[in-house]
């Protein structure tokens, strides 16, 4: 179960406050880790900005190709959209600490978005 698999790599790292699978090509939030404190306007806005920065549809992304990965960081924040190797329309969208070790985090997050859109 997706919302299962989101909340076990939500677990894996405390920093992590919210993980939403998205689909690029409907820009939806399809679901989300059971925990999120992200509204449905929050998570609209979050799906936009992968489709912006990683590119969907006619929507050019930012650079020359479609990205596979973004990172946008605040003061605060830092989001992460991971986009699925086998199906460039699915996406993760993570909202997290500064202080995450994304180096781990990506090391885990990956997997877990291709078995998820894979529907493994």
């Amino acid at each position: 179960m997706v919302v299962d698999e989101l909340d076990a790599l939500q677990d894996r790292f405390d920093g992590c406050e919210t993980l939403a699978f998205a689909d690029l090509s409907t820009q939806m939030i399809l679901v989300t880790n059971s925990a999120t404190t992200y509204r449905r306007e929050g998570l609209d806005i979050l799906c936009a900005e992968a489709a912006l920065t990683l590119g969907a549809g006619k929507q050019l992304p930012f650079g020359d190709t479609p990205g596979t990965a973004a990172f946008v960081a605040s003061k605060d924040q830092l989001r992460i959209y991971l986009r699925a190797s086998q199906e460039p329309t699915d996406v993760l969208c993570c909202v997290c600490d500064t202080d995450l070790d994304v180096d781990a985090f990506l090391q885990d997050a990956l997997p877990c978005l291709d078995k998820i859109s894979s529907g493994g």
